[in-house]
C-alpha cells in the first residue's frame, strides 16, 4: 500500500488506564445507529471493523443490517461479510428495499427490538444517507402517502446515538457537514464521525486535510468528534467477503476509547 503524505492522518489517539472487561459497567447506550453521507461510503466496513475491534478488546458487541438497498445477491455478500468478522449470526429478518412499500411497520419494530437488546452493544447500519426514505405511509386506498420514515428516523424514534461515516476523499468535509446539519435539524444525537478510504485514490481525489485539521473542522462546524479513518486495503472486500486486515487497520486508525466514551462508557476500559 502506498505511503501517505500526511504521516498523522490515520493515527488514533489513545489515553487512559485499562481494566478487565468483566468490570466494565454497561451504563451506556446499548444500540448505535451507523449512518452514511451516501450509499457506498464505507458504512459496512467501518461498522464491521469497529464492532470486531471492540469485541477483540473484550466487549460484547454485534453488528446488524436489517434493511438493504440493492439486490438480494448484494445483501447476501454484505451480511456474510458482517457476520464472518463480527461473529453476529444472521438470524434476524432482512428487508431488501426494492420498492417504496418494502419496509412495513412490523419490520421497523423488529429492527428496533434487535438494536436495543441489552445483551450486547449493537451497531445497526441504516441504508443510504440520513435522509434516505425507507418506510412510506399509505393512504386508505393503499397508495403511497406523502409522509415517510427515513434512516435518521430510526435513531430519532429510539433515541439512539449516531455515528456518521463518509468517504475519505476531497468531498468528505462538504458531505459530512450536509449530513450532520440534517441530523441536527432532526435533533438526532450525533456522537462522532468516521471516514473510510473506499479506493486507492490518486492525488486529485485525495483529502488534503490532516487528521488534526479534519478533526478541528468537524468539531467547529458539526459540534461532534472525529473518530478516525480506516485506510484502503486491497485485501478487504465486502463483495468477496474478504476481511483481510480489517480489524488491524480499524484499531490503528479509529480511536476505540473515544468511541466508547462518546457512548457514555467509563474513562478506563479493558484489554
Amino acid at each position: 500500500m502506498p505511503e501517505k503524505k500526511n504521516s498523522d492522518k490515520f493515527q488514533a489517539t489513545r489515553t487512559g488506564e485499562h481494566e478487565s472487561a468483566d468490570k466494565f459497567k454497561r451504563e451506556f447506550a446499548y444500540g448505535v445507529v451507523v449512518l452514511g453521507t451516501e450509499a457506498g461510503c464505507g458504512k459496512t466496513i467501518f461498522m464491521t471493523g469497529l464492532s470486531a475491534a471492540l469485541r477483540d478488546e473484550g466487549f460484547p458487541t454485534r453488528a446488524i443490517k436489517p434493511f438493504v438497498l440493492g439486490t438480494r445477491r448484494d445483501a447476501e455478500s454484505e451480511l456474510a461479510f458482517i457476520s464472518s468478522i463480527t461473529h453476529t449470526p444472521v438470524n434476524y429478518p432482512i428487508v431488501i428495499i426494492d420498492k417504496p412499500t418494502a419496509v412495513q411497520e412490523s419490520n421497523w419494530q423488529q429492527a428496533a427490538m434487535m438494536t436495543t437488546s441489552k445483551q450486547h452493544l449493537t451497531f445497526v447500519e441504516m441504508p443510504g444517507s440520513p435522509a434516505t426514505p425507507l418506510a412510506y405511509d399509505q393512504t386508505s386506498a393503499g397508495t403511497v402517502a406523502s409522509t415517510w420514515k427515513d434512516s435518521a428516523d430510526f435513531a430519532c424514534d429510539l433515541g439512539l446515538p449516531c455515528i456518521l461515516i463518509a468517504k475519505h476523499n476531497k468531498d468528505a468535509l462538504e458531505k459530512i457537514m450536509l449530513a450532520a446539519t440534517y441530523l441536527q435539524s432532526r435533533d438526532a444525537r450525533l456522537v462522532g464521525v468516521g471516514t473510510v478510504e473506499t479506493s486507492e485514490f490518486g492525488s486529485q481525489n485525495e483529502l488534503k486535510l490532516t487528521k488534526s485539521e479534519l478533526e478541528l473542522a468537524i468539531m467547529n462546524r458539526a459540534k461532534t468528534h472525529y473518530l478516525g479513518a480506516i485506510e484502503f486495503s486491497p485485501s478487504i472486500s465486502v463483495q468477496r467477503v474478504n476481511q483481510g486486515n480489517l480489524i488491524k487497520v480499524t484499531s490503528a486508525g479509529v480511536d476505540l476509547l473515544h468511541v466508547l466514551r462518546s457512548l457514555g462508557a467509563p474513562a478506563s476500559l479493558s484489554k
